[in-house]
């Protein structure tokens, strides 16, 4: 579901697994929100409000067409990258 959702959202047009792009590679974001508690949901909330600042100057585009649910799904599979 989440790899769905990624591409729906097109999330792979800027971010890889491994290696940085356009944004930061999920096992990077992964690392830095490693053992934060609330991680899965302020990273589902940054998804769909979008963002910059974070990683540099390029914003993220907001993806508020992925549900709540979808988002955080997303978020967790992001998260489990640092493994």
């Amino acid at each position: 579901m989440a790899g769905r959702s990624g591409i729906r959202s097109a999330c792979l047009a800027c971010h890889s697994v491994d290696r940085a792009g356009a944004g930061p590679a999920f096992a990077a974001v992964a690392q830095r929100y490693a053992g934060e508690p609330q991680a899965p949901q302020r990273l589902a909330a940054k998804i769909r409000a979008g963002g910059s600042g974070s990683w540099g100057t390029l914003p993220m585009p907001a993806q508020p067409q992925l549900a709540a649910r979808d988002a955080e799904r997303l978020a967790r599979w992001v998260l489990d990258q640092a493994r």
